[in-house]
């Protein structure tokens, strides 16, 4: 009879405690925006969706207690830009947005805070079917528009607290069933990417006027500017074309069939500027404005006093200015 005994108060004991179930959050979930201008991503905000699942194991949940939840807080992250997480490439960096819904009603920022998602919730994103508790939480990420930032792939991890308090299996009379009490956390990571790519939005100039003059020796130097915006820190060129009436390098204006020989040149000096090769006006020859992307880029166009001076007339001729990235 003793012996009875003590293996029934073992048999009690055995049921009295039961293995605790574990969730997991497979980590890292990853997200890409894809690849983008620096103009575009300086403009126009872009999108990317992914999940994150929380999966604690065999199961079913038909119903879920009250109490039960799951809750995401942002704890750290490579780059930021107060109080948005960011992207990163050297000092560099595209804020971004993590939210939970498409109007972005509730996201994670820098700072913190806490979004909780309760049992009405939860049951509509478990993906396990009858047999299986998985939770998959969408996430939908959003570029912030007017960071100017310079080519390359821009990176980050978000660390992020992944807390839970779920009953896996619920009894007739509500109640959780023995051993399907599910709590815990674990931090996971959410790496998130972006190529950004050089590109050039704007080429300006003016017209070139020399004015009038009897002679040629008379006539005055223009000076101008040619304006470009380009990518932050891209290296690119300037060419000038020779002009539609040009012996090689020689640029010509012309009245019917008399021609008036001109040149533009570089900077301020007599440098000349023309369309291929080492002609051509580098990028680095002049420092970006404060705003990183627009540089100035100074000429000056001159009508040679070495001809003879031709008949009086309109002379005309015309040149066209291109950048190569």
């Amino acid at each position: 009879m003793k012996k009875l005994l003590s293996i029934v108060t073992f048999l009690l004991l055995a049921g009295a405690a039961p293995a605790m179930a574990v969730c997991t959050v497979p980590s890292p979930v990853t997200a890409s925006f894809g690849t983008a201008t620096s103009f575009a991503a300086n403009t126009t905000s872009s999108s990317v969706n992914s999940t994150i699942n929380v999966n604690c194991g065999p199961g079913a949940i038909l119903a879920l207690l009250s109490a039960d939840t799951i809750t995401l807080r942002g704890t750290a992250t490579t780059f930021s830009s107060p109080p948005y997480p960011a992207m990163g490439l050297g000092s560099d960096v595209i804020p971004f947005r993590i939210c939970f819904d498409t109007g972005c009603a509730n996201e994670l920022l820098t700072t913190g805070n806490t979004y909780t998602i309760d049992s009405s919730k939860l049951l509509g994103l478990n993906l396990g079917g009858s047999t299986q508790v998985n939770f998959g939480i969408p996430i939908y990420l959003y570029t912030r528009t007017g960071a100017v930032v310079a080519a390359g792939t821009y990176t980050t991890d978000v660390s992020i607290l992944v807390t839970w308090n779920v009953c896996t299996g619920i009894g007739l009379l509500g109640a959780c069933l023995l051993g399907s009490q599910n709590t815990g956390s674990t931090t996971m990571t959410l790496r998130v990417s972006m190529i950004v790519t050089n590109d050039c939005t704007t080429l300006t100039t003016q017209p070139i006027a020399f004015g009038s003059a009897p002679l040629v020796s008379q006539f005055t130097t223009f000076s101008g500017n040619i304006t470009v915006v380009c990518t932050k820190g891209s290296t690119y060129t300037v060419g000038i074309t020779n002009g539609q009436h040009a012996t090689g390098t020689q640029r010509y204006m012309i009245s019917g069939s008399t021609l008036l020989a001109y040149q533009i040149y570089k900077g301020t000096g007599t440098t000349y500027w023309g369309p291929t090769g080492t002609d051509r006006q580098s990028s680095s020859a002049v420092t970006a404005n404060a705003d990183f992307i627009t540089r100035v880029f100074p000429f000056n166009a001159r009508i040679l006093t070495t001809q003879n001076t031709p008949v009086a007339g309109s002379y005309t001729d015309t040149v066209s200015v291109d950048v190569s990235f």
